[in-house]
Formats: structure tokens, sequence, C-alpha cells
């Protein structure tokens, strides 16, 4: 009875992970699609921008026919890095003056929204004064919120990040 039920728990957790049905077809209607992105910063300095698009079902899509660009570079499918466990979605690694990110996505290869994030809509930018950052008791900020008025599932885009902080 054991055996079964380890291999169930491993079933439903490999199921989880797997991509959605949706990454093999166009997409035409981009309220099915959630939208979340993450600004990621560890104690090392590494930062990553992670936009994640999932069904609603929370499995990631892999755009067939779409794209995600930010700050005008084309961003791959990938693997988050940064205190993401890996998480699959589309991955920015910003230079380090970039402070504000131009966001388009592209769910097919016509139709896009793009979202500007910056101080004016809750994102503060990264602290600059990294003295702290390779020590293991940095300080992080931490906070998330939703951009309303977008094509997606509920109208908004989630976003969240967790930053250096200067105190």
């Amino acid at each position: 009875m054991k055996a079964i039920y380890i291999t169930l728990v491993l079933a439903l957790t490999f199921a989880s992970c797997s991509e959605s049905v949706l990454s093999d077809v166009e997409i035409t209607d981009p309220h099915l699609l959630e939208v979340k992105v993450k600004i990621e910063q560890n104690s090392h300095n590494d930062k990553e921008v992670q936009v994640f698009i999932r069904d609603t079902n929370s499995r990631p899509i892999d755009l067939l026919t779409g794209k995600v660009i930010i700050n005008d570079h084309i961003v791959l499918f990938d693997r988050a890095s940064v205190n993401a466990a890996g998480a699959r979605g589309y991955i920015y690694t910003p230079h380090n003056d970039e402070q504000i990110f131009e966001i388009t996505i592209y769910w097919n290869s016509v139709d896009y929204h793009t979202v500007l994030l910056s101080p004016a809509n809750g994102w503060p930018g990264f602290y600059c004064n990294h003295s702290h950052a390779h020590d293991d008791h940095a300080h992080f900020a931490s906070d998330n919120y939703s951009l309303k008025g977008a094509p997606f599932h509920d109208h908004e885009i989630d976003i969240s990040y967790t930053i250096l902080s200067d105190w």
C-alpha cells in the first residue's frame, strides 16, 4: 500500500510540473494566461527578471508562436536560477545599471501587451550601494502587487520582488 501511495505522489508531482497543453497551440485568447513577473536578487548580487506565463491550472506555457521581450531583448523560455527553485519561464538577466523594465508579451505572432515596471507603478528599482551584497546577513526588501488593465486572466499581471535593501 505504501508503494502505491509513493507512486501516486510522484506521478502527481511530475504531472503538475509538466508544460501546459497551451504550449502546443497558437493562443488567441490572452484571458487563458496567468502572468507573473518576479524580480529577484540574491546575496551574491545576481539579478533576474522572471516572467512566468501559466495556464489557469498553473502549468508553464512555452509560447508556440509568441515571445517575451524585455528592454528590447527577446528572452528565452528557461529555468530561473535566482531565488526561484528552477521554475520555468522567460528569464532575463539585467545589466547592472538597468532599473526600469519594459516587458512585452506576444501571446501569438501578432497580439501583445506591454507593461513598464518603474517607480511610478510600484517597482522601486535595485538598491545601488551593494557593499553588503556578499554578506551572508544581507537584508532584503520584498513586496508583491498587481498591475490591472492587462488582457490576461483576471485582467492583471502579478508583480513581486525580493531585492537587496539599504537597511
